[in-house]
Formats: C-alpha cells, sequence, structure tokens
C-alpha cells in the first residue's frame, strides 16, 4: 500500500466509509478509510486497486492456476491446457509453445480475440496452428480432476475428437473483474453497476471527494490508460488544470502474441457498423517478413508473414480510423503510427510520407499509394 497526505491507493482490507465533516484544509469535506483496523482521513480517496482473474464456475476450477500461477511455476511444464481465447490465453500460449511446451488453447467462442478484426484473427490463428498450438474452438471445460499420476484431467464439450485431456497444468484466463469486493464501497455514495465503479469523463464519483480510475471503471484494462488517467486527475485536482480530459478513443495497443498484433481505432467490422460499407476503404497487404526473406525452404519461409491492415473513412477525407498489423516487430511499428492517427492522419498523409527501405512499416506508405 501506498499512501500520500492527498491520495490513496489501497487493497482495503476493512473498506471506506463516510467521515463526519470536519474544520480545517479548506473546510474539505473528508472521507475515512479503514485498513487493518487503522485509520485514515484525506480530502481526496483515489480507487485504483486494479483487478482481479475471474474464476471457471466449474467443478475443480481450484486446481486451475491463473495467470499469477503462470508467474510463480519454478518448472516448465510438459503440456498445458489454457482455458480463455483472451488477450492472457492467446500471449501465454505463445509462450508456452515456444518453449516447447504441448499448447492447447480452449474457447467458448468460435474464434480467439472474437471482438478484433476478422482479418487479423484469421491470419493470426494460421500462424499459431503453423506453429504447433491445438485450438479448440467452440469448447467449454465441464470439470477439472486430478489424477493419481499426478496429472490434471480436463472433461471438454464441444469438440468431435477430444472429450478430455490429461495435462500437467490447467490455466485459466477468462477475464478479469475489478478488486472491489470488500472495500466497503456500500458505506459510502459510490455507485456501482454490474461490478464496476461508476464515474464520469474525470474520474469522479457519484460520492464526493472518491475517485476511480485503472480497472475498477474502465473497459480499457491497460496499464499505460490508467498511469495517464491517474496523471490528469492529479493535474486536476492540485494544479487546476480543468481542461484535460482522459481521451479513451484511438488508444493504440499491442496483444503479445506470437507473433504479436498491434492496432489502433475501429475494426473492419465496427467501421461498417458506424459509417457503412460504402462509406469504408480498406487496404490491405501480405508478404513474407524480410527477416526470413532469405530462408531457401519455400514452405518454411512461408510461415513468417506479415499481415498489415488499415481503413479510411471516404466521407471524411479519407481520414484512417482503423489501423492492424500482425507480424514479427509490429509492436514497435504501432506506436508511431498511433500518434499520427491520433493526429488525424489520412491516405494522403500515409502517401506522401517518404518510405524507409528496407522495413516493413515502409509497407504502410506504399499500399496502392493515391496521392503521389
Amino acid at each position: 500500500r501506498t499512501i500520500s497526505i492527498f491520495f490513496f491507493f489501497f487493497q482495503a482490507e476493512d473498506g471506506i466509509r463516510d467521515a463526519q465533516e470536519s474544520r480545517g484544509l479548506g473546510d474539505v469535506y473528508k472521507r475515512q478509510v479503514e485498513c487493518n483496523g487503522q485509520q485514515y482521513q484525506a480530502n481526496h480517496i483515489i480507487i485504483a486497486v486494479g483487478s482481479v482473474a475471474e474464476k471457471l464456475p466449474i467443478e475443480g476450477a481450484e486446481l486451475a492456476m491463473n495467470s499469477d500461477g503462470f508467474f510463480a511455476l519454478e518448472q516448465q511444464p510438459k503440456s498445458v491446457l489454457i482455458i480463455g481465447g483472451g488477450y492472457i490465453g492467446v500471449e501465454l500460449s505463445g509462450v508456452f509453445n515456444t518453449m516447447g511446451t504441448e499448447t492447447y488453447l480452449s474457447y467458448r467462442n468460435a474464434d480467439i480475440l472474437h471482438r478484433f478484426d476478422k482479418d487479423c484473427i484469421h491470419f493470426l490463428k494460421q500462424h499459431m496452428l503453423n506453429d504447433g498450438v491445438r485450438l479448440l474452438p467452440s469448447t467449454v471445460c465441464t470439470k477439472i480432476t486430478k489424477q493419481s499420476n499426478g496429472l490434471y484431467r480436463a472433461e471438454i464439450e464441444g469438440h468431435s475428437e477430444i472429450k478430455q485431456l490429461d495435462v500437467e497444468v490447467v490455466l485459466q484466463a477468462v477475464g478479469r473483474v475489478p478488486d472491489i469486493d470488500g472495500l466497503g464501497l456500500e458505506n459510502t455514495d459510490v455507485q456501482v453497476e454490474k461490478g464496476r465503479i461508476i464515474s464520469d469523463e474525470n474520474h469522479f464519483t457519484s460520492a464526493k471527494g472518491i475517485y476511480a480510475l485503472g480497472d475498477v471503471t474502465s473497459p480499457l484494462q491497460l496499464t499505460p490508460t490508467a498511469i495517464r488517467a491517474a496523471r490528469i486527475l492529479g493535474e486536476t485536482l492540485f494544479n487546476n488544470r480543468q481542461n484535460l480530459q482522459m481521451d479513451y478513443t484511438n488508444v493504440p495497443t499491442v496483444i503479445f502474441s506470437h507473433p504479436p498484433y498491434g492496432l489502433i481505432g475501429l475494426t473492419e467490422e465496427e467501421a461498417i457498423q458506424k459509417f457503412g460499407a460504402e462509406n469504408i476503404k480498406v487496404y490491405r497487404s501480405q508478404f513474407v517478413h524480410m527477416f526470413h526473406s532469405m530462408i531457401e525452404d519455400e514452405q518454411e519461409r512461408s510461415k513468417h508473414k506479415v499481415f498489415l491492415k488499415y481503413i479510411v473513412n471516404l466521407e471524411d477525407d479519407e481520414r484512417v480510423i482503423g489501423l492492424h498489423c500482425v507480424g514479427l516487430g509490429v509492436d514497435e511499428m504501432i506506436q508511431g503510427f498511433g500518434v499520427a492517427i491520433k493526429m488525424g492522419a489520412t491516405k494522403r498523409d500515409f502517401d506522401r510520407c517518404v518510405a524507409i527501405h528496407p522495413t516493413v512499416s515502409e509497407e504502410l506508405v506504399l499500399m496502392q499509394p493515391l496521392y503521389l
């Protein structure tokens, strides 16, 4: 726990409760926090306790570790079943598989990362299959038991062939939820909806003097967004910069899969829904990464492709409204292009930028040039 005069970043075991109105420090209405029997008061309380891994609602769920358990592993398992096709499941499946662990990835939807761009997901899945990850789409784990030989048996529903798996490790990665249970929010006027604290665009909650940011309130569970939001809130409260607000649109991010998937803005599906298919245009390119271009075996070389894609709004000067890249090195590329898109870059701007050769990112400014 880190405590300062004005801010409380806390994981309270006893919780929050209203404090009596008191004089001093500008007659500000104060709040009180109680942690392990010790009481604290401050003009401002920030709730930024993050999130915790959700647990599977099945028999034997306690036998499966979560992502925290992954970092506590002291030996590499020979086999693993990962349950969940989101960020964490996809990333950890790549780590285990690359290390040589026999890796199964079970997920209830037809696709991994089902809310992301379909072209990119199809491309990434093919890479994962080529690398040896066993994908189990539209499947559900219904029960986990420990066998006499030390292996864990997972009962699987939805797969035509695999009904059960015996593996050394079962890892559940089925999402994360705000870690607000036990904080005593029921003792305050802080509103909670569907497990999240309700806050406005300035991270003010419904209770005076109590603020919330990060995973407890934002749908974007990304560390950099929470850090930026905290800085903005600090400037708002103590440097009187009332014009500052956290902008949650066009936030660049990377899924550290194997290979990584970097993106910013809308998916093609979201763009069609928002602007109509007739009002957008999509640019795509797929090629062997230059790092692997000298591999003589054509079949092996074809396994190391890169997929690049961006979407423009034809009704808004062909402004780039989404950019998606899958392949080696795209995690470094997306930050720079994120700045450009945040500034409102258009197809014309991309075309006018001189390419840097030889690089992968040059393809984004050479893709079907219209403005020379």
